[in-house]
């Protein structure tokens, strides 16, 4: 018997283009609102990767924006073991962070390495103020961060994200979906307001101790960024 069924990477290429279908799927709209948020959830958790919304969409057969209000409703239920996190465009499910102690003792992992108060500190930065380079992160902290910011790059908390277009193209960083998932958080918009430094607003006072206008120098091209230094 000859298996005519499409192989990973043809499943994967129908996928995107919204031409792979499920097995017994209901038309496109049809299924109920609750049903949706189970498949969801059923398709989140044997995803490899974190998928996108376009991806989950097409798998699901509905448009995104009704995939959206299903994400909300699982979103809104507290009781839960487990979460959804949002990282940019792309989801995973994860479990809920008030039983992490529990879940890593069940696993019999090891204690987490506690980060540093200056990695603490640097990723603070990076996560209100991304995409950043790394003279506006030492701007505010005032102190060579390449150190740190190799250390959160290798442990996969931080990410290039861009490059900043002005002499050298330093690179810009911002978090990944492991800082989201490390915090506990379901999204960014999850980051609690800075609230006032100094009378200030937070942000603000942070926009303005990175001012980029004379941070710039030579070296900051930051060679080898990509494969974890700075």
């Amino acid at each position: 018997m000859i298996d005519l069924s499409p192989g990973p990477l043809e499943r994967r290429e129908r996928l995107s283009s919204g031409q792979l279908t499920l097995p017994g799927a209901p038309p496109v709209m049809s299924i109920p609102i609750e049903e949706l948020a189970a498949l969801i959830e059923a398709l989140l958790l044997v995803a490899a990767e974190p998928p996108s919304i376009c991806e989950l969409a097409a798998a699901a057969e509905v448009e995104p924006d009704r995939l959206e209000r299903a994400l909300q409703l699982l979103n809104a239920r507290e009781s839960r073991g487990v979460i959804v996190q949002r990282h940019g465009d792309h989801l995973q499910l994860t479990t809920a962070p008030r039983f992490s102690t529990a879940v890593r003792s069940f696993l019999g992992l090891d204690r987490e390495v506690r980060l540093s108060s200056a990695s603490l500190e640097t990723l603070a930065i990076v996560a209100y103020q991304q995409p950043v380079t790394r003279a506006e992160i030492e701007s505010v902290r005032g102190v060579d961060c390449s150190g740190v910011l190799s250390t959160l790059h290798t442990r996969g908390l931080i990410e290039p994200v861009s490059r900043l277009a002005s002499v050298g193209s330093p690179i810009q960083y911002g978090t990944s979906i492991e800082f989201i998932k490390h915090f506990g958080l379901r999204s960014l918009a999850d980051l609690p307001h800075l609230g006032t430094i100094d009378g200030l607003d937070g942000r603000a006072a942070l926009d303005d101790a990175a001012n980029p206008l004379h941070l710039f120098r030579p070296d900051d091209t930051d060679q080898g960024a990509e494969t974890g230094g700075t």
